[in-house]
């Protein structure tokens, strides 16, 4: 028989489920999104834009749209919002180890953009989420307007030490049921407002997909090249926001900092008491600076 705790832990959970799902379905109509899916089956959200540039938000390895709903509900409602489920991840088609790499990454949101009639936007990406838009701006310049990179992978992603986590035991991203504690603590530094419960329940399920995530990973981080996050930033003329919690504990600071000393037309924003998911941690801080940075683009 489980132990009392771990009775309460799956009570928990269980609890943290049902109010999950409340609270997209409370967020989404905050928000004004509505759902789709691609023919080849992306899934997203989104609702139409009535003024300026349209966002289109890529999320992390392991994450899925839902990490911006609190944030999109908090930019203005004439601003249109697409959210994408990347292949593989949350509502969208599973796919093989052999196309989950950037570009094909980048491809999916192509085909959201074409879906929701969308010619051009402000892409913005966290973590893996930001190869993607790098990938965007360097391969198809004409679809972006400007970029927001949050908490970003850098340009030496598939060369640097993170090819050493391509094992489910060794990825600090791919949570084991024992760890989810200790996941909590290395990714946010700052609870978001959800609850405890809510956290806990995101995370168990990550854990629960350790051998489809580890998959994805090994697409991600061993196909770099064309198929990767370019090297090479010199070319992106695009404005570009960056986005970094100083308390970060999956990607260094100085990985932004590089970012930065790379893209031409860039700049760096640090947010104090933040860990790698601003978006999430501080949602209103962060849709306060991307709005900002949009309405820049606007006037431009």
């Amino acid at each position: 028989m489980p132990a009392p705790s771990d009775r309460w832990k799956k009570l928990e959970t269980a609890f943290g489920g049902v109010q999950l799902r409340a609270m997209e379905r409370a967020v989404a109509l905050a928000a004004g999104v509505k759902p789709g899916v691609t023919p080849c089956g992306v899934a997203y959200v989104s609702r139409p834009h009535r003024r300026g540039v349209p966002l289109v938000a890529i999320h992390g390895f392991g994450g899925d749209k839902e990490t911006w709903l609190m944030m999109a509900a908090m930019i203005p409602r004439a601003r249109g919002v697409a959210l994408i489920d990347l292949p593989g991840h949350g509502r969208s088609a599973d796919i093989p180890e052999s196309q989950a790499t950037i570009r094909h990454h980048a491809e999916a949101v192509l085909r959201v953009l074409d879906r929701s009639g969308i010619d051009r936007a402000l892409v913005c990406g966290n973590s893996m989420g930001g190869g993607v838009a790098l990938r965007l701006a360097a391969s198809w310049p004409d679809r972006v307007a400007g970029l927001v990179l949050v908490a970003s992978v850098g340009r030496d992603v598939h060369d640097g030490g993170a090819r050493d986590w391509a094992t489910v035991d060794n990825n600090p991203l791919i949570p084991r049921p024992e760890d989810i504690e200790r996941f909590m603590e290395l990714v946010l530094e700052r609870p978001p407002p959800v609850g405890k419960a809510v956290i806990r329940y995101v995370i168990t399920q990550r854990a629960s997909r350790a051998e489809s995530l580890n998959k994805l990973f090994r697409g991600f981080i061993f196909n770099g090249g064309e198929d990767g996050v370019p090297g090479e930033l010199r070319s992106i003329q695009h404005q570009t926001l960056i986005i970094h919690g100083e308390q970060d504990r999956i990607i260094s600071k100085t990985v932004a900092e590089d970012l930065v000393a790379a893209l031409p037309h860039s700049e760096l924003v640090v947010m104090r008491g933040v860990g790698h998911a601003p978006q999430l941690e501080a949602p209103r801080t962060t849709a306060r600076l991307i709005e900002r940075f949009a309405q820049r683009l606007d006037r431009a």
